[in-house]
């Protein structure tokens, strides 16, 4: 927080008559985008801003901190729109959400990493609030709706998300309630693809999680490990990887993107790029490092199923079952930290073609 905005945060100035209307503070403005989609541009002052796409299940879009881009943008200039692939789809943003009926490789008759990311969300609505309800405090921008993955004899899912952003908070918070509304119990794979670009990366950058060694999906390429990127080169592979044995502290598991190329802005000397999640349902992480020139991306992507190997190939793909009417929560948090004690993780992987797991067929999105 800013001490222009005083003791009390941000709501201050609401407080004190310096600032008129909340909108001064935390801005929702609906926009359509080049390519047609609409989006809720949101901008808080003293936070992290970002666009909230109701046409692809109210995933996040560009996402700014500080004047500086933080999320990774994939290098297709528009959606090329239904009949083409996942990957020819994707635009990159700082969340596509994966699932509810796949994640990974096309399977049983699903695309690669299900429908939601390309789903539109319904009963779109947005509000403010003051955090605590009292004076002072930050002012909170809330954004809902539900996503609807349904077949007409078969499985019935929705989810229903809501977005918070804040004044004076430098983190993006998406919540999510995911439902059986059928009859019969259904497997719900789900992964958070969360999308860091150039901004965030440099040369050195690595992904740091409280978890055992990774785990490379193929031998790595010459010179690479799992989680550290190298200097931009045209043509360098991609990396997927698993980090078995995810820790969490208080329900939440950690993942740290150390060090970045963001500046030093407003008590953040030396920031660090934070995701978390909540661990009871999502208890999987893998990584995605792709470092060519021109697609300069690292994704980070917590789970709740196998994205490869042979649990895959067991009953709903691995994933764990929900209940008719019975429900999940879960979520991210995505933001700009500054350096604390180091998650436990272990050494960076090397190439290990006897101890990396099999995989199956997949896609060059992790």
């Amino acid at each position: 927080m800013s001490a222009r905005a005083g003791e009390g945060g941000w709501g201050s100035l609401l407080d004190d008559g310096r600032a008129a209307l909340p909108d001064a503070l935390a801005s929702v403005d609906e926009a359509v985008t080049a390519g047609g989609e609409r989006a809720l541009v949101v901008r808080v002052a003293g936070g992290l801003s970002v666009d909230v796409l109701p046409d692809r299940g109210l995933d996040l879009g560009a996402a700014w901190w500080a004047g500086v881009p933080l999320a990774g943008r994939a290098p297709h200039p528009r959606d090329p729109g239904p009949g083409r692939g996942w990957e020819d789809r994707f635009l990159g943003g700082l969340l596509a959400t994966c699932g509810p009926d796949n994640i990974g490789a096309p399977r049983g008759g699903s695309g690669q990493h299900g429908t939601h990311h390309l789903t539109p969300a319904h009963d779109v609505r947005w509000w403010r609030e003051r955090d605590g309800g009292g004076a002072g405090g930050e002012v909170e921008v809330h954004v809902s709706g539900s996503v609807a993955h349904s077949t007409l004899y078969g499985a019935r899912v929705v989810v229903d998300r809501e977005v918070v952003v804040a004044t004076g908070r430098p983190w993006v918070e998406v919540r999510d309630v995911v439902r059986n509304v059928g009859d019969a119990p259904v497997g719900v794979p789900l992964l958070y693809h969360v999308n860091l670009g150039a901004a965030v990366l440099a040369p050195g950058s690595r992904l740091v999680a409280d978890a055992d060694e990774p785990v490379p999906a193929e031998p790595l390429p010459a010179g690479r490990d799992a989680v550290t990127f190298p200097a931009p080169a045209p043509g360098a592979a991609y990396v997927v990887a698993e980090h078995p044995g995810v820790r969490s502290t208080g329900g939440r598991a950690r993942a740290v993107v150390r060090p970045t190329a963001l500046p030093a802005a407003d008590g953040h000397p030396d920031p660090e790029v934070v995701v978390e999640w909540r661990s009871a349902t999502m208890p999987r992480l893998y990584s995605w490092a792709w470092p060519a020139a021109g697609s300069w991306v690292l994704g980070v992507e917590p789970a709740n199923a196998p994205l490869l190997g042979p649990e895959r190939d067991g009953p709903h793909g691995g994933a764990p079952v929900l209940e008719p009417g019975a429900s999940w929560d879960c979520g991210v948090r995505i933001g700009v930290g500054t350096p604390g004690p180091r998650p436990t993780t272990a050494r960076p992987a090397t190439a290990r073609p006897t101890t990396a797991r099999p995989t199956t067929a997949r896609g060059g999105v992790g």
